[in-house]
């Protein structure tokens, strides 16, 4: 059973004996730290590990107490070793009695009978954490833990750390410079600035919606700009734009038409540092940005600033604004959300389909599964057998939850149940019956029947059983009426099989035994209205055509005989613009869910009631 560890420590009106210079190392420290794990940050002098020795009684205050609730084990700033004990009589002497599990997680099984003095210093770093862990104690105080740990290996002895202290249910207070291990390990801060807090509370907070530039700075790289400074830089979007800007919210993009040059660029993996220079006024700032798709721009490339930030942002009857002309897709509502990160790297979504009780399935192109409840949190995730190749695109739930993906690179079909366990998969290279070059659309009947659409010469659709027993197969490569190029989309409705041709511009109905009947035109007003790469398509519960562009960032709702019924969104990165869109899906409401994939996000868009 888990103890229950009350509020950690109580500081009041603290100030320190120790001195540098005239000055006090902390003053006017006042504080209730809480049981979450809470980090201590400031720059050097700050004020972190005088804070931190006044907790475990180190150092002494000129005013004020400290209230501790139980024994605290300390890790301190020079690691405060033994050295007449050898590695394992630093854990048995604290009370571990079998220490030799708590030594291989720290990778010190091998140096067992070494003294310190022997230990590398990152070696040091690690027995005098493992030592910590091994006391009885209620609190963990860590001055800087793991800083000389190499920096690959960190997260595995931060996980060692954080499951220690959940299983056991202690505190752990820690000190330390990077904001990457107060983002993934603390719940709480606490920021110190020339020895007085300046901030304490959610870590979340701080890092989404700092109170000054100062504060945003503990939590890594960030463009602040004012108003002016926004409107001019990042042109109509800057109104919109909070004062804080994270690197993972702003793009680089090339612009031929833009007064802004990109005049140095610089890969610092993760994230991505530029200047820009606007070119008429000589006006230049450097910018934190996600990195740039095609890599870094040519040399005084001509740029624009996107801001990405657009979450949960609710807006009433937002229509086409790029579709003179055409009838106006009314929504009440407009959603967007990021996908879990992994690791340093923010995935976008591919494809997406409606589950039970309007769960939402996604696949990302880190090649995970992700499933959404129809609020947007993440119930469950797993990855494909291998990425390794290349990501699936294609996906569909079955009525019992079984989720069926085209593992594109992989040439194959793999069903998993809803809690993702793999079933089996089926198919395999080659282009006879049941085999696959690049199989990238998939759809069921009410039969539970599995149409499969793939490309790379080989555009066909072939229909299996769902135990993937192969029935038949229509449909070749090329222009014609019946053949497709890049048959990236598709849908069963009572008997006819509707088919995104995406490079040919066009959707095709077949009937589900394989014989051709038509091709769609888009009409509005009796007039042809051309279609720019529709990636995907499914269809609303009034039975009508959901279309998504991926070459117009557009969601079209037609007839199934092509007639336009309205049309939403352009390309562009701001609300009710979408970038290179692959997957639309509807669920039992008639909410819409696009992979809006360029901008690294899944948009969910309700439609007026009164309008469908």
């Amino acid at each position: 059973m888990e103890k229950q560890v009350p509020a950690v420590a109580a500081l009041e009106m603290v100030t320190l004996r120790g001195r540098r210079g005239h000055r006090h190392r902390l003053s006017e420290v006042t504080l209730q730290i809480p049981s979450e794990p809470t980090a201590v940050m400031g720059l050097s002098g700050a004020g972190k590990t005088s804070l931190l020795n006044l907790l475990v009684g180190f150092e002494s205050a000129d005013a004020g107490t400290v209230e501790r609730p139980g024994s605290v084990a300390w890790v301190p700033s020079g690691l405060g070793l033994w050295p007449g004990y050898r590695v394992r009589q630093h854990l048995e002497t604290v009370g571990q009695a079998n220490p030799d599990a708590l030594l291989e997680s720290f990778g010190l099984g091998d140096l067992a009978e070494e003294f310190p003095h022997r230990l590398s210093l990152g070696q040091q770093s690690r027995l005098a954490v493992a030592r910590a862990l091994a006391t009885p104690s209620d609190v963990l105080v860590m001055d800087e833990p793991l800083a000389h740990v190499d920096a690959c290996r960190r997260p595995d002895y931060w996980r060692v750390i954080r499951e220690a202290v959940a299983q056991d249910g202690r505190a752990l207070i820690f000190s330390t410079h990077e904001p990457g291990t107060v983002l993934s390990e603390a719940s709480q801060v606490c920021c110190l600035i020339n020895g007085r807090v300046a901030y304490f509370g959610d870590v979340e907070t701080l890092y989404k919606s700092p109170e000054s530039e100062a504060l945003a700075r503990f939590m890594g790289p960030v463009n602040w700009l004012g108003d002016e400074e926004s409107r001019f830089w990042l042109g109509n979007h800057g109104a919109e734009t909070p004062p804080s800007l994270r690197p993972e919210s702003l793009d680089l993009e090339i612009s031929q038409t833009s007064e802004f040059r990109c005049v140095d660029y610089r890969n610092h993996g993760a994230v991505c540092e530029s200047t820009i220079c606007h070119a008429p006024s000589g006006k230049r700032r450097v910018f934190w940005h996600r990195p740039h798709a095609a890599g870094k721009p040519g040399e005084s490339a001509r740029v624009c600033l996107q801001w990405l930030g657009l979450f949960l942002i609710a807006l009433l009857l937002i229509a086409c604004e790029k579709a003179p002309g055409l009838p106006a897709l009314e929504v009440a509502q407009v959603k967007a959300w990021r996908l879990p990160i992994d690791g340093p790297k923010l995935p976008a979504p591919r494809s997406v389909a409606a589950g039970p009780d309007d769960e939402m399935v996604i696949l990302d192109d880190a090649g995970r599964v992700i499933v959404f409840n129809r609020e947007g949190e993440v119930q469950r995730r797993w990855r494909m057998p291998d990425v390794s190749v290349g990501r699936p695109e294609g996906v569909v739930v079955l009525d019992n939850g079984d989720i069926v993906v085209c593992d594109t690179h992989y040439h194959r079909v793999v069903i998993f149940d809803g809690e993702g366990a793999l079933i089996k998969t089926f198919g395999e290279s080659g282009r006879d019956a049941g085999e696959f070059i690049y199989p990238v659309a998939i759809a069921v009947d009410s039969e539970e029947h599995l149409y499969v659409g793939e490309y790379g010469s080989n555009d066909r659709i072939q229909k299996f059983t769902r135990a993937g027993e192969h029935v038949l197969t229509f449909g070749s490569f090329g222009m014609e009426p019946g053949q497709f190029q890049r048959p990236s989309g598709i849908v069963w409705h009572e008997g006819l099989v509707y088919v995104a041709d995406a490079v040919n511009n066009r959707i095709q109905a077949f009937k589900d035994d394989g014989t051709f009947v038509k091709v769609i035109p888009l009409t509005h007003r009796g007039e042809n209205v051309p279609l720019h790469l529709p990636y995907d398509l499914t269809m609303d519960r009034e039975a009508h055509l959901i279309l998504v562009e991926y070459g117009a960032g557009r969601i079209l709702r037609c007839t199934r005989e092509g007639v336009l019924l309205g049309a939403f969104g352009e390309q562009g990165s701001g609300t009710g613009r979408f970038h290179t869109p692959w997957g639309v899906e509807v669920d039992s409401r008639g909410h819409l869910r696009v992979a809006d994939t360029g901008n690294r996000r899944l948009v969910a868009l309700q439609v007026t009631p009164e309008r469908r």
